[in-house]
């Protein structure tokens, strides 16, 4: 079975959910229907098929829920709608109140319904086609920088996914998605209760915070995890699974060949679309020992994921007294943890010092 959210991920996971329930996406998706380029524009059947529409052909319509009203009118009942040729940074139009799914992507029609049937007939070749794919350019990183923050963040970026690697009760690798900086906090604070909690076997499931989950295990004491605040897709797991295999090969590697990350004790909050990883040691750069107080502040908000007002409730001051305490650690310390990079090297400061 492939279902709307299999297709997304695997045609194009830069693609955006403008409208509509994301539970509608992991239905099953019997066919490929496509805009014709002249009146009505829609084709005959539609029903249960991904029915992939040029954004021309909603003219100066802003709101999908004229397009919901156009598809009703006409009988059709898609699985989805997949909104081709849309500008990457344009403005998403005005979501619609139907549950209908309905994603945007800056590819034209023809291409993406080429894509999305090939991957629809022949699921499981297109599947092993792209878990080879990451592999392969997860081994070529790995030798390259035997770290594995350099695989897990090349995987990051294809998949469009948050990755992690923990490793002997530690988080050492950290990479966001872009846009996602914001769920990696939220990883980073969860992640000692997630390695407590671990199963050592492959694992799928979604937090009571909301957050998706994907583990699958390096070796003993070691997994790697992707992270996301939508559902994973069969290419999610295919990619994970390619790079367990590199992982699993670099961490038998001697120590010294991997003291790049081992001795170091680093996390990296890397976005995948920078070309350069960006390293947050343990302790920020030219940060000495705070006071109680101003300790306490810092992790309250990184836990709070930056929200001041959230602190501040949590704390039991004012919100200004919040501010002002951030400023003095900015000024004195060089430390904000309303940056996401500052927030994980202090919620790991915290866990450690336990």
């Amino acid at each position: 079975m492939t279902s709307g959210i299999d297709l997304w991920r695997a045609v194009d996971p830069e693609a955006r959910l403008l409208s509509g329930s994301v539970d509608r996406l992991r239905a099953a998706v019997r066919g490929i229907a496509r805009s014709r380029a002249a009146p009505p524009h829609l084709p005959d059947d539609a029903d249960g098929q991904l029915l992939i529409i040029d954004v021309a052909l909603l003219g100066r319509e802003t709101a999908l829920d004229r397009l919901v009203g156009v598809l009703g009118e006409a009988a059709l009942r898609p699985a989805a709608v997949l909104l081709a040729a849309l500008p990457r940074q344009a403005p998403a139009p005005d979501r619609a109140g139907d549950p209908l799914p309905i994603l945007g992507s800056a590819f034209a029609t023809g291409p993406l319904a080429d894509a999305a049937t090939r991957h629809l007939e022949h699921v499981d070749a297109e599947l092993a086609r792209i878990a080879s794919e990451v592999r392969l350019a997860a081994a070529e990183a790995a030798l390259a920088t035997p770290d594995p923050a350099a695989a897990a963040g090349l995987v990051a970026g294809r998949l469009r996914r948050g990755v992690a690697v923990a490793a002997d009760g530690e988080l050492r690798a950290l990479h966001a998605r872009p846009a996602g900086r914001a769920l990696a906090a939220r990883f980073a604070a969860l992640h000692a209760r997630l390695l407590a909690g671990s199963p050592g076997r492959a694992v799928t499931r979604q937090t009571a915070e909301g957050l998706f989950i994907l583990e699958r295990q390096i070796r003993p004491g070691a997994s790697v995890w992707l992270f996301d605040d939508l559902p994973f897709a069969r290419v999610d797991e295919a990619a994970a699974e390619a790079l367990t295999i590199t992982l699993r090969a670099l961490l038998r590697r001697p120590a010294e060949a991997r003291s790049t990350f081992a001795s170091s004790r680093q996390i990296r909050v890397d976005s995948p679309s920078s070309s350069t990883a960006r390293p947050s040691t343990e302790e920020p750069a030219g940060a000495t020992s705070p006071d109680a107080t101003l300790e306490a502040t810092l992790i309250a908000v990184a836990r709070a994921n930056g929200r001041v007002a959230t602190a501040a409730r949590e704390l039991g001051v004012h919100r200004n007294t919040v501010l002002y305490r951030l400023r003095r650690a900015s000024g004195e310390l060089g430390v904000d943890p309303r940056r996401a990079d500052d927030a994980l090297a202090i919620l790991r400061r915290a866990e450690h010092a336990r």
